[in-house]
């Protein structure tokens, strides 16, 4: 079944416990990219914090649920939401990253300032070495990464989590054609091109985020997901 579907029953949770590629929504056999960092059961007794890994495709509105809920945990301490560091100039109508040069980003690189690096369209990307410590000390911490880059995450943070952001594949298409960057039949073949989401066995917790209605509906997915991701104590 839809692992993000809400259902009107209060004690349904919209996550799955488990790691799984989830072709159009629905769980299927996976494949094991990396070996486990920390199984289920040991995640469950951990008062370690966790790693939520925000992923989708370009136009499926991560950066605003990640704003908005970042905006609904304002004054909660348990949750961190990470900044990342950018080789692109700052855009106040984008996402909020720290900008740096190609220079510096190569020599924090190599002296090992970051927990995650990679790159993507030419760009480099950089989480902060300091989220290891915000994890290990019981916060939730919630950052936009590379599908790319999940199994890596798995090998830096014990207990990692997975928000797989998607919409309609039509949405998608009006959403990426409307940033003014790409064809509309760009846009239709980038869509199509959208693989099927795998998962290391290390995954801890996986939600699928439908963001394809009002964001409400999105943000409420996302918000009891990130609940569910907190320490219990």
């Amino acid at each position: 079944m839809p692992i993000a579907a809400r259902s009107s029953s209060k004690s349904a949770p919209i996550w799955c416990a488990c790691a799984r590629a989830f072709p159009g929504g629905r769980l299927s056999s996976h494949r094991s990219i990396g070996p486990a960092a920390v199984s289920p059961e040991q995640a469950q007794q951990s008062p370690l914090g966790a790693f939520v890994a925000v992923v989708g495709p370009s136009g499926a509105g991560k950066d605003t649920l990640i704003r908005l809920a970042a905006r609904h945990f304002a004054r909660d301490d348990g949750f961190h939401f990470a900044r990342r560091v950018v080789t692109r100039k700052a855009d106040p109508e984008a996402e909020d990253h720290a900008e740096i040069d190609e220079a510096e980003f190569e020599r924090r690189q190599d002296a090992r300032d970051f927990a995650l690096s990679w790159r993507a369209h030419g760009l480099g990307y950089g989480l902060d070495r300091s989220l290891l410590s915000r994890v290990s000390h019981g916060q939730t911490v919630i950052a936009n990464i590379s599908r790319r880059q999940i199994g890596d995450a798995a090998a830096v943070f014990p207990r990692l989590a997975v928000a797989h952001v998607v919409v309609a594949e039509p949405l998608l298409v009006e959403r990426i054609v409307r940033r003014g960057r790409e064809s509309r039949e760009a846009a239709v073949e980038r869509a199509r091109r959208e693989a099927p989401l795998e998962l290391p066995r290390a995954v801890w917790r996986v939600a699928e985020i439908d963001n394809s209605g009002p964001v409400e509906q999105g943000l409420g997915r996302f918000l009891e997901f990130l609940e569910a991701c907190q320490p219990k104590v």
